[in-house]
């Protein structure tokens, strides 16, 4: 598309475009919405296949109705691929667990999968969250600064994961936290300058992957209270997990849950510093408003970008007709914008009612599994943090390149020291 002074870039699928301030990306994505709202781009810029294997385009769904119709509909699969880039088939196999699998293979093994997220053992989980919240904010409470992405975005979401996986051992938690953050850093230069985008990815599930299969091992003999022990011991009508079925949804839960939930603890810090009111609304009454008020700042940043599915059939979609094989990507942090759903969305509301935001998906088979747990952690951090540090004072953040996440890489912080 020509871009003129009076219209925003929209051209989403090239780098360029995430390297513009978030203000200009939203711009560009209202004006999708409000004018093409189904719209057809070029194949998205990748560093994880050469130009001549990336030939595929891909269609836009930027409105939240349409981001709902696709989510819902048996038409678009996800078996071919979830991320706006292409990546190969053995990959998505190894590392994606579920999320790029289709029925009848998926319900069957979400089906197993769910036991280990039984009510009960989520209740065990927030216990859990509490105390590893109150932690890791207790160790930073001294030092009166630091950065709140290393030291509580990324250090409470792993170390809680390791609680959940049941890995005792600090250097083998270090190597899964290490791991999931690099899962999702194909285009981070930090990890590009020494590996090929692709080995960045596959690096890290294989380093998953042999982790998961050891645990497996051990919890068949010795099992514990622990989500590894929970699903090797899962079955259904004779039907066990088998170990391939293990590891992959064990990469898939390991980066979901690191980057995930930690930009959104840096989002939430940042954005209630931002908005003084809002923040002071929440902090009158923090148990009676934080359910509704995550819910809130999950829409204003939601920590995942988007989603793809591919179209079994053709099949026509506002207006537009969507060819069988067709890409079409579902841009949540678009639709959760739109204003045939959100009154006045460009204004950060904790008391918005209803929220029906698409943080963690558009409803359908692939809603997010985790979303209570990623509230749970979210709610533990924001408590923790302004009942221990709380005249925590933010610096600037330090973005990360990312069409994938709303990516903060550092968030600097002082608070008066406290001692122990």
């Amino acid at each position: 598309m020509t871009q003129t002074s009076t219209v925003p870039r929209t051209d989403i699928e090239t780098f360029a475009f995430w390297a513009l301030p978030r203000h200009e990306r939203m711009a560009g994505f209202r004006w999708l919405r409000e004018n093409d709202p189904v719209s057809w781009h070029p194949p998205a810029e990748s560093l994880l296949l050469p130009p001549d294997e990336n030939t595929r385009g891909f269609w836009a769904l930027t409105k939240y109705a349409h981001i709902m119709e696709a989510a819902r509909s048996e038409v678009f699969c996800s078996g071919q691929g979830i991320f706006m880039e292409d990546m190969p088939e053995v990959v998505l196999y190894a590392a994606m667990s579920f999320l790029a699998m289709d029925n009848p293979e998926h319900d069957v093994l979400r089906a197993l999968v769910v036991k280990a997220f039984s009510p009960a053992r989520m209740r065990t989980m927030e216990d859990w969250i509490k105390g590893h919240a109150r932690d890791v904010v207790a160790a930073m409470a001294p030092a009166g600064q630091g950065d709140m992405v290393k030291q509580l975005g990324k250090l409470l979401p792993g170390l809680i994961y390791a609680h959940y996986i049941g890995v005792d051992d600090p250097e083998v938690r270090d190597r899964v936290v290490a791991a999931a953050d690099q899962l999702g850093s194909w285009n981070d230069p930090e990890y590009t300058a020494t590996m090929e985008p692709l080995d960045v990815f596959g690096n890290a599930a294989d380093i998953l992957a042999d982790i998961a299969l050891e645990l497996a091992e051990l919890r068949r003999t010795s099992p514990g209270e622990d989500m590894i022990s929970w699903l090797v011991q899962a079955e259904i009508d004779g039907r066990q997990l088998e170990d391939y079925e293990i590891s992959s949804f064990f990469v898939m839960l390991s980066g979901a849950a690191n980057d995930t939930t930690g930009h959104a603890i840096a989002h939430s810090l940042l954005e209630l510093q931002r908005n003084p009111d809002q923040k002071a609304w929440l902090l009158e009454d923090f148990e009676g408003r934080i359910d509704i008020a995550v819910d809130e700042l999950l829409r204003w940043r939601s920590p995942l970008v988007h989603f793809r599915r591919t179209a079994t059939r053709d099949y026509e979609l506002g207006g537009k007709p969507i060819k069988a094989g067709d890409k079409v990507v579902l841009w949540y942090d678009s639709g959760n914008f739109d204003t045939d759903v959100f009154a006045d969305p460009d204004r950060l509301d904790l008391s918005r009612k209803p929220n029906r935001h698409l943080s963690f998906g558009g409803g359908g088979v692939h809603y997010c599994l985790g979303q209570a747990l990623g509230k749970h952690l979210l709610k533990a951090a924001l408590r923790e943090v302004y009942t221990q540090l709380p005249d925590i004072v933010l610096g600037e953040p330090e973005e990360g390149l990312s069409n994938l996440f709303n990516h903060i890489n550092k968030l600097p912080a002082t608070w008066t020291p406290v001692s122990g």
